[in-house]
């Protein structure tokens, strides 16, 4: 009896905290899946001294694996065939396989696969399908506090894989460190991924075991039935939302933002080494506080995301001036101190930078689903870091020296800005002039359909919906039974 009554109870706290679990393994999972490709920054000397390749070429290597971690089409496939677990596993694999393969490349060209393809790519799937659970089990609200907690993986993992991988390469060179991390990375991320589940996952579990159906039996055959409907329509959804003017602004906007922080994920620590001089030691010590700012400004998110009086697509806009003004002044800063103070600070805006987007995506995005929100995320930061590393390097290798390519990246920042901001503008614009004409036509209230708004229920103007959090999960139901 006490037995029964010992699981009852286990069971009881599984149910209730099975969300904030999540949150915990999607954090370990994100740890693993970035933290090689975003400390590339310290593998970037050692790798263009063994190979004497030029800045741009070598920075490619690691734009492409960043890319890659946010844009792969294969990923949203597998994950609706195999379910995010599955995926999350085969994840696990690649990116351990492909940093230890790295380690063996007699020329830069063969990195190009086991680094940029295969970490990029095993990175994606452990990557996307983290988010998409994520907002799976969180698609309103407490989103900001969820996504910024399962987001503060990167940002640990730059802060553990920075001295981790500058220790490692000192004493036993970077092909060994690279074996060693490969090792690594697989333990955690496979350990991590054989508990992540979505909530349907879960409800048709307990289902089968509360009520005695043959749960082996009865979701497969759902499933099976329901594929090529399920696929028709995402497919019409998709196309619907690409022919909204405010997703290409989303896109581009983004995607420029994504560009613009790509300097500060490849570029930053040869900016420090040769434009500044700096020796590894101190080059470590900045990445490390800007790591640590990056996890201060993400927990700051998650604390009060939940709670500002805008739409958060303005806290977006903001971190992009800032990010300009940044861009704009380190050219300038040439003490060591100064650095230190400033890469804690970058980091700070860098972390909110990228934590913001999540929530403010569903905003604006989240009546067509989690699969579009994390499509609509992760593909312009892909983009942007594919770009933004060889376009960096490149001047460099043009001018010698990082301070044109940060007055373009400067100005890259006011652009996405601009970008951004025209999405809310745009939609006020828009709702002030279906409210003139309804009212000059006197047209009865009742008889105006509730889709109306180009903004859409879940884009309240305000900034705030939480007067019914489950509204926009009604809609996107019925959109997609439609």
């Amino acid at each position: 009896m006490t037995e029964s009554r010992s699981f009852a109870c286990l069971l009881s706290f599984d149910r209730r905290y099975r969300g904030h679990f999540m949150v915990v393994i999607v954090f370990l999972q994100l740890f693993t899946a970035t933290g090689p490709a975003y400390t590339y920054s310290i593998l970037f000397v050692s790798v263009q001294e063994e190979f004497a390749a030029g800045a741009a070429l070598t920075g490619w290597l690691g734009s492409l694996a960043a890319a890659l971690i946010f844009c792969s089409p294969i990923s949203p496939v597998l994950i609706k065939r195999l379910g995010p677990r599955v995926v999350a596993m085969l994840g696990a694999a690649l990116l351990s396989c492909g940093l230890v393969a790295t380690s063996f490349v007699p020329a830069l060209a063969y990195a190009f696969l086991t680094f940029g393809v295969l970490v990029g790519v095993g990175g994606n799937f452990i990557f996307q399908s983290g988010v998409k659970v994520i907002f799976d089990w969180y698609p309103r609200e407490n989103c900001s506090r969820a996504t910024a907690g399962a987001l503060l993986g990167p940002s640990v993992g730059i802060l553990a894989f920075a001295p981790l991988l500058n220790a490692l390469i000192t004493a036993y060179g970077w092909r060994n460190a690279l074996r060693i991390i490969g090792g690594g990375c697989f333990v955690i991320s496979a350990a991590c991924g054989a508990f992540i589940a979505s909530p349907t996952e879960e409800k048709t579990r307990e289902n089968g075991v509360e009520e005695g159906k043959d749960a082996s039996t009865d979701p497969a055959s759902e499933v099976a039935a329901d594929d090529s409907t399920e696929g028709a329509t995402f497919r019409r959804t998709l196309a619907r939302v690409l022919l909204r003017a405010d997703t290409w602004l989303w896109l581009i906007g983004f995607m420029l933002s994504s560009l613009g922080w790509a300097f500060f994920i490849i570029n930053y620590a040869s900016f420090m080494e040769y434009d500044r001089g700096f020796t590894p030691n101190q080059v470590t010590v900045s990445l490390v506080l800007g790591a640590v700012g990056e996890i201060l400004g993400k927990l700051l998110f998650s604390i009060f995301g939940d709670r500002l009086p805008c739409l958060k697509i303005y806290a977006v806009a903001v971190t992009g001036i800032l990010g300009a003004v940044a861009s704009g002044l380190v050219t300038v800063l040439y003490s060591v101190t100064a650095m230190y103070i400033f890469s804690f600070v970058v980091g700070f805006v860098r972390g909110v930078s990228y934590v913001c987007p999540y929530p403010a995506a569903m905003e604006i995005f989240g009546d067509f689903g989690s699969d579009i929100v994390t499509m609509l995320l992760l593909v312009p930061i892909g983009i942007g870091l594919f770009i933004g590393g060889p376009l960096t390097g490149g001047l460099y290798d043009l001018t010698g020296d990082y301070t044109l390519s940060l007055l373009i990246v400067a100005a890259i920042f006011v652009c996405s800005t601009v970008s951004l901001m025209i999405i809310p503008l745009k939609r006020r614009l828009e709702t002030r002039r279906v409210a003139r004409n309804s009212h000059g036509a006197s047209v009865d209230a009742s008889k105006v359909p509730a889709e109306t708004p180009v903004a859409g229920d879940s884009l309240d103007l305000r900034g705030t919906n939480s007067h019914n959090p489950h509204r926009g999960q009604n809609k996107s139901r019925q959109l997609f039974v439609g």
